[in-house]
């Protein structure tokens, strides 16, 4: 398809979720999501490009908290729920009928990314890592996440007396370090009352505006991870018998991973192990003391995660032995489990999502090895994460790129979306 093509194919899915009647229900309270989404259509996109001009790492929304406190205190039933949540917040609005209460996660971090699209609206943020200084931008579109989620309940909070439950709010923080679940649950953000079931909405720049994307049962992978310091004999690098090379040590490590895959995980698993940092050495001439390699590892099931984290600790102490080093240091950290999308849920959500963009631009996508820090939410109670198009027919983007530029337009339709979404559950599953 040329691009002229694609650029109609996007419109109209576009249009065509945008026009489609909103009577997805046969309740007559059903309010017109098509109608209330788009008087919000300016703000959802202001919105988004204030959070995106302002992003923050993980764990550090020190801002972005402040901000979105103060728009969701300004939101007609909304009320915070007090807790240890850090730089999250965690907040309640309940309906004017009895209902199940219904989650809804948004996460708020930025990743350490200095941005290149040249927009008016672009960070210009640095903040400082271990690594030093770093460009900040929301390059995996929490921007839009936020937005979407502040907009939704803005549009509920106008028909709330009719709003079949309660909604239980979460603002994640840390997503991208797979910290911001994990310390909201240890916090007790289910502890005085667990959801019936929770939602959340990705942005992915491989559908195009006016399309969704979903996939049932196991979705994501397992994200693990591990720095290996490896020990060597530092010395002359024209003298190499003299030493213990931990850069020739660390570079058989390398490759002795990538067997780990290919020879000893069963064909029809899933997993990838790989190695992003390799640092060693200061001189072309001196070989150094010590190497230090950083990984991350995938899988899909818990079986196929452990021979992992075995293998790799085997082939590294084994290696180092082999050369006659010491024995390596390894950090290991088993990180954010696999998500699993609730196959029930997942079914009785399906029919919204096709009556608002159609059958056709409703996707299946086969389970990845991304990670999302969701899954443990999903672990606790049912819960649906399904993405959202926010992909340009006349380009590809990528996720955590410093050039990722979404289409906008898809702001809105995701407003209605997770609208219609949340109360047909709190229809479907009301006590009358």
């Amino acid at each position: 398809m040329n691009r002229l093509g694609a650029a109609a194919l996007s419109a109209t899915c576009l249009l065509l979720a945008l026009s489609l009647a909103p009577e997805l229900h046969a309740g007559d309270d059903t309010p017109d999501f098509a109608t209330l989404a788009q008087s919000v259509s300016d703000q959802v996109v202001q919105d988004r490009r204030h959070l995106h001009a302002n992003p923050e790492l993980s764990l550090r929304e020190f801002e972005t908290q402040e901000w979105l406190r103060t728009q969701l205190a300004a939101i007609p039933g909304v009320e915070f729920i007090d807790g240890e949540w850090e730089t999250g917040l965690v907040a309640r609005m309940e309906g004017g009928r009895p209902g199940p209460l219904v989650g809804y996660r948004a996460d708020m971090d930025a990743l350490p990314i200095t941005e290149a699209t040249g927009l008016p609206y672009a960070s210009t943020r640095k903040d400082s890592t271990s690594r030093g200084e770093v460009g900040v931008m929301h390059a995996c579109g929490h921007d839009i996440h936020m937005a979407v989620f502040l907009n939704t309940i803005r549009v509920l909070s106008g028909v709330r007396d009719r709003m079949p439950g309660t909604l239980l709010l979460i603002a994640e923080p840390g997503e991208e370090i797979g910290a911001g679940s994990y310390q909201l649950l240890e916090a007790g953000v289910f502890d005085n009352a667990k959801p019936d079931a929770i939602y959340a909405i990705h942005d992915h720049p491989s559908i195009l505006a006016g399309q969704v994307s979903y996939c049932p049962g196991q979705s994501q992978a397992n994200v693990d991870g591990f720095r290996v310091t490896i020990k060597g004999r530092g010395g002359h690098g024209a003298y190499p018998h003299k030493s213990i090379d931990p850069i020739t040590i660390a570079s058989r490590m390398v490759l002795a991973f990538q067997s780990i895959v290919g020879r000893e995980i069963n064909p029809t698993g899933a997993a990838v192990i790989t190695v992003g940092s390799f640092h060693g050495g200061t001189k072309s001439n001196v070989i150094p003391d010590e190497a230090v390699l950083e990984g991350t590892v995938r899988s899909h099931t818990d079986e196929i995660r452990q021979q992992l984290y075995e293998a790799i600790l085997r082939t590294a102490n084994g290696i180092s032995e082999a050369a006659g080093a010491p024995e390596p240091e390894i950090e290991y950290g088993f990180g954010t489990p696999a998500l699993k999308n609730d196959l029930e849920l997942v079914e009785e959500t399906l029919p919204v999502l096709r009556a608002i963009v159609g059958d056709e631009n409703t996707i299946q996508y086969t389970p990845t090895m991304g990670g999302e820090d969701f899954s443990r939410f999903a672990a606790e109670v049912p819960g649906f994460l399904f993405r959202l198009g926010v992909g340009r027919p006349d380009r590809e983007m990528a996720l955590h790129n410093a050039e990722f530029d979404p289409d906008e337009s898809a702001l809105p339709l995701g407003v209605r979306i997770m609208c219609e979404v949340i109360w047909s559950y709190m229809e479907r599953h009301s006590e009358g």
